[in-house]
C-alpha cells in the first residue's frame, strides 16, 4: 500500500510552494504560538500508528510556511514538556489536559484530533483550540483515500482553514499573549506589573474579558 512510503519523504513536500509574505515588521514580543499535539489513531490499522507523529510533523511544517508572523513549536519541544510533566501521548486528550499542555507550551492555541479509518478512507477530524478560553476556533473532519499524497493534500486543505481563522483572531490571540505575561507576573507577586500586561491586552482588544476580568479583581484587592 502506497501508505507505507516513508513520512519523511512527505513531510519534506510541504517546505514547496508560493513565496511567504513579508512578516519583517512583526516584533518578536507580537507573535502569537501555535502548538499541534500528536493524533490519536482510532483505527485497528496498526501500520497506519507511524501517522500520529506524521499528522504533526506536517502540520508543523505547513503551518511555518504559512504563518510566518506566529511561532510554531517544534515537535522536540512537545516531546520535552509531555515527558517532564508526565503528560502521555496516547490516546484522547481531554480538554483540561488540551488547556495544561498548552500553558507549558506557553501557546495562544492549540491543534490536535484523532484520525479513524473506514475501508480504503482515512477521516481527519481535529480542532484548533483557544488555550486559555478553551474555545474552539476551528473543527471539522476531512476524509481522504489512505495514501500518503492523498493525506499530504488533506493537511495542506486544513492547514490553509487553520491559518485563515488563526489571522481572523489575531488581535484577541495576541491579547492572549499580555493576559499570560500578566497571569505570570500576579503568580510572582508583582501586581503592577501584572495589571500593566492586562492593560496592554486590552490594547490589542478592547474586549478581552479575561483581561478586564484580571483588572477588576487586583484593583479591588
Amino acid at each position: 500500500m502506497k501508505f507505507l512510503i516513508p513520512l519523511i519523504l512527505v513531510v519534506s513536500l510541504c517546505i514547496f510552494g508560493c513565496g511567504a509574505k513579508n512578516y519583517s515588521n512583526i516584533s518578536k514580543e507580537e507573535k502569537i504560538t501555535i502548538g499541534v499535539l500528536y493524533f490519536e489513531r482510532n483505527s485497528d490499522m496498526k501500520e497506519l500508528e507511524p501517522y500520529r507523529a506524521g499528522l504533526t510533523d506536517m502540520f508543523i511544517t505547513k503551518f511555518k510556511e504559512l504563518m510566518p508572523e506566529m511561532n510554531v513549536i517544534e515537535r522536540t519541544k512537545l516531546d520535552n514538556i509531555m515527558a517532564e510533566h508526565q503528560l502521555t501521548e496516547m490516546g484522547a486528550i481531554d480538554p483540561d489536559t488540551a488547556q495544561k499542555i498548552g500553558r507549558l507550551l506557553g501557546a495562544q492555541t492549540l491543534y490536535y484530533g484523532s484520525f479513524t479509518t473506514f475501508g480504503k478512507e482515512m477521516c481527519l477530524d481535529a480542532r484548533l483550540v483557544r488555550v486559555e478560553t478553551g474555545e474552539i476556533l476551528v473543527a471539522g473532519n476531512n476524509r481522504c483515500g489512505i495514501t500518503d499524497k492523498n493525506v499530504f493534500d488533506t493537511v495542506d486543505k486544513v492547514a490553509k482553514l487553520v491559518t485563515t481563522r488563526m489571522k481572523a483572531n489575531y488581535k484577541e490571540l495576541l491579547a492572549d499573549v499580555y493576559y499570560s505575561k500578566g497571569r505570570t507576573a500576579e503568580e510572582n507577586g508583582d501586581k503592577n506589573g501584572a495589571i500593566g500586561f492586562y492593560n496592554q491586552a486590552l490594547k490589542f482588544s478592547p474586549s478581552h474579558q479575561l483581561s478586564k476580568k484580571a483588572i477588576e479583581r487586583l484593583m479591588k484587592g
